[in-house]
């Protein structure tokens, strides 16, 4: 086994040579391959990867490990030769930290994620409150997430938190990847959703954010932020996801939950989820947070649902909802609701019901059984709730 500190010197090596090639986030590494006594990294200038890799992008999937013949096929693309960095005699490790060089390697490069699930929190009235109230509020949302996080941790959920501000919200996802990783990201929306409310119905004195809440799963770039002289310790995302994020968010109402249209990819299948199926992968981990503690509290479960109208036979289907943004593109979301039933006290909802959304901008709204409209929407299989869905 390698010493430890000699495995952390020769990172720090490796780091000092990468932030040369790096110069100050002008380059981003692309891809690595591993040599008898070193490495060859592909360093391009990030300028040019908008026109060297819009036919190539999947390129910057995953680890930027390669195979020797990929990275040069990949550097023929960009015209660029790797450039070799060479181990040091001292201190070198008896064996080499693959895995954690290639995490130290992705600081420098960008990658994308083609099925990444994304919260967006909005605080409802921001702009109405004084500086002191907002960012008493982002806090309260923040403190919320926190406790979320450790109350999904604590129930077996495998979740690392990353969120970036909007500046009067949130956006937040899960670093680990894959379907399992988007479902419990899911989890958490509740979560913090839940945490959220109960502390509203108990503070006088303090600001708990009234909340708009969007969820998408959808394709994202990550990088990490230039700072003076060196990488920030933070990473963002910005991609397909967050921009539709962002567009659903400007249609949805004070108090309404957004789910939006998606597949999500699983490893080793070839057919995707899409959300209907999703929402019911979701909601069998519910049962993880039966008798959880929220903001002193009991909480008996926590069930979430797809809204829709009540059809002749006493149930209740799906309806999708298209809006149309500000750029005349069109979008198709869902409505969800939230209903947390607690072991003392009455149950708080959360979420509109159906009846709630005349105010809704929508420019077709039609049950998921409805063929295809001139809006060129292809509806999912109809999955029907449970009788007495106990909405208010």
């Amino acid at each position: 086994m390698s010493d430890p500190n000699i495995n952390e010197d020769f990172l720090k090596y490796i780091d000092g040579e990468l932030a040369r090639l790096w110069r100050l986030g002008m380059n981003a590494i692309i891809g690595w391959s591993s040599l008898r006594d070193g490495i060859a990294v592909l360093s391009v200038p990030q300028f040019l990867l908008p026109s060297i890799l819009p036919n190539y992008e999947n390129i910057l999937v995953g680890s930027r490990k390669m195979s020797k013949s990929k990275l040069q096929a990949v550097s023929n693309i960009c015209e660029i030769e790797p450039y070799t960095i060479k181990f040091p005699a001292f201190p070198r490790p008896k064996k080499t930290p693959w895995k954690a060089l290639d995490g130290l390697i992705q600081r420098y490069s960008i990658i994308k994620t083609n099925d990444r699930a994304v919260i967006l929190f909005d605080i409802v009235d921001f702009s109405r409150y004084t500086a002191l109230e907002q960012v008493t509020a982002l806090n309260n949302l923040s403190y919320s997430i926190n406790i979320a996080q450790s109350r999904a941790k604590e129930n077996g959920l495998d979740i690392v938190v990353s969120l970036s501000t909007t500046g009067d919200g949130f956006y937040i996802w899960n670093e680990n990847k894959n379907l399992q990783p988007n479902l419990d990201l899911y989890c958490l929306m509740m979560l913090v959703l839940a945490g959220n409310a109960l502390n509203a119905q108990k503070s006088s004195k303090t600001i708990v954010p009234d909340l708009r809440t969007c969820f998408h799963v959808g394709s994202c770039y990550e990088y990490y932020q230039v700072t003076g002289e060196s990488l920030s310790a933070n990473h963002f995302i910005v991609g397909d996801v967050t921009i539709d994020l962002a567009r659903m968010i400007d249609r949805a109402l004070p108090g309404q939950i957004l789910i939006g249209n998606f597949h999500n990819f699983m490893e080793n299948e070839t057919q995707p989820l899409n959300t209907v199926q999703f929402m019911d992968r979701a909601r069998k981990h519910f049962a993880l947070f039966e008798n959880i503690t929220l903001s002193r509290e009991k909480i008996s479960t926590i069930k979430c649902y797809l809204t829709g109208e009540k059809t002749e036979d006493g149930e209740f289907n799906i309806s999708r909802y298209v809006i149309r943004d500000k750029h005349e593109y069109q979008h198709v979301v869902f409505n969800a609701k939230v209903n947390i039933y607690r072991q003392r006290g009455i149950p708080v909802y959360l979420g509109r019901q159906s009846c709630d959304l005349e105010n809704f901008k929508t420019i077709n709204r039609a049950p998921l059984d409805q063929t295809p409209d001139k809006t060129g929407v292809i509806d999912f299989p109809l999955k029907r709730r449970s009788r007495n869905p106990l909405e208010r």
